[in-house]
């Protein structure tokens, strides 16, 4: 905790595991619990314990929280909004979890920052806090019947992607939103877990050379975006830049 909390220049945010969190914690093999199905109740205690511990860690209040497994619901915008949050980051634009949790789809969710509906978060409303959406490109054959549900859209995460894939997602999403929102910063939100880039410690980098290749590839899109003039930002900036 100390460490995180020396860290100069970049913000730390929330991630719920309802698993994790009071009441009822515990430690499982596998976290699958997605907080969407718990009730109002629960879902709010837990994330009252985690919004409280993680001000006792480190003398503040959270701006930013990201749901694990993406799994925000109907009541999951009212709290944040209670417990003080700027920005909610869990919408998955083009992408179905149905198959994670009944009814949890991001399908014809805006692509760039909004106000979400408080009972359903891919929708536009007037909540007061941002949902700014995790960047994620759409693929033709996804909306392929049969087929489309087993074809992976293009995220800006650099677990599975190269550093030029990378590249040609951004430079795509600056030109495509650009244009359709010609007066508004174009936000880029890539997402990749910490520990992805700490060898062993996730499935996605068993050995120091796969957690290096995963930071190569983060240097890389960091690089275009300095020679694009593309700033990085925290995710709780994102209110006051669109503003």
């Amino acid at each position: 905790m100390e460490r995180l909390a020396s860290l100069d220049g970049c913000e730390l945010g929330t991630h719920l595991h309802g698993e994790l969190a009071e009441p009822g914690a515990f430690e499982p093999d596998v976290t699958d619990a997605v907080q969407r199905d718990y009730p109002r109740e629960v879902e709010s205690a837990k994330l009252a314990w985690l919004t409280e511990a993680f001000r006792t860690a480190f003398g503040r209040a959270p701006r930013s929280f990201r749901a694990g497994r993406f799994g925000i619901g109907g009541n999951t915008v009212s709290i944040l909004d209670e417990l003080g949050y700027a920005v909610e980051s869990s919408v998955t634009p083009h992408v179905d979890w149905s198959d994670v949790s009944p009814g949890l789809s991001f399908v014809g969710a805006p692509t760039q920052p909004y106000h979400p509906d408080a009972t359903d978060p891919s929708r536009v409303g007037d909540a007061r806090l941002l949902e700014v959406p995790v960047t994620i490109l759409p693929r033709r054959l996804a909306r392929v019947p049969l087929l489309g549900k087993h074809i992976e859209h293009r995220w800006l995460r650099p677990t599975r992607r190269s550093g030029d894939a990378l590249v040609a997602i951004a430079r795509e999403t600056v030109e495509v939103e650009g244009r359709a929102h010609p007066r508004r910063p174009v936000v880029l939100n890539a997402m990749f877990h910490n520990v992805e880039v700490v060898a062993g410690t996730s499935p996605y980098a068993s050995t120091d050379d796969a957690a290096q290749r995963i930071l190569g590839r983060v240097g890389t899109l960091l690089e275009y975006c300095r020679e694009a003039g593309i700033a990085c930002v925290g995710l709780g900036d994102v209110p006051d830049v669109l503003a």
